[in-house]
């Protein structure tokens, strides 16, 4: 009887773990790019999708991520998550970072868009000379208003 209790106490464990939707490390120099197939290997513009099914989606670049969320909807995604320019590899919640426009900090596919932490973080490298800022949703549309 104690057996059947805890085996039942480990199957509920694995349940609840089971359906628990979060990121993932992108696998850099190995992983591909859900939009357009190429190996993601700049750790500065790498960004992922997890929707509301669990399933992930990673990106080498944020243009990239932001044609599948202008085809979907943010609606769709549980996370949203971009890196942080100056913290490669490390991915941010992509609806509150800011993003850049600049032909300074040329990105994968050449849009040209980075994203911060903060809008005040990238005020610091004076090398941007010319700029666009933009949130997530600013983007969003500036994208769509120029296709």
């Amino acid at each position: 009887m104690r057996v059947s209790y805890f085996t039942n106490i480990l199957f509920l464990i694995i349940i609840i773990s089971a359906c628990n939707i979060s990121p993932v490390e992108i696998a850099y120099d190995y992983d591909q790019c859900a939009y357009c197939k190429m190996i993601i290997s700049d750790s500065r513009f790498g960004c992922e999708l997890v929707s509301t099914k669990g399933r992930i989606y990673k990106y080498d670049a944020i243009e990239c991520m932001l044609a599948e969320l202008n085809a979907n909807g943010k609606s769709h995604y549980k996370h949203i998550l971009v890196t942080d320019f100056y913290n490669p590899k490390i991915l941010i919640d992509g609806t509150i970072a800011t993003y850049v426009i600049s032909t300074d900090r040329p990105s994968p596919m050449g849009a040209n868009i980075s994203a911060y932490k903060n809008e005040s973080s990238f005020f610091k490298d004076q090398n941007l000379k010319e700029r666009k800022v933009f949130s997530l949703q600013e983007l969003l549309d500036y994208k769509l208003s120029r296709q």
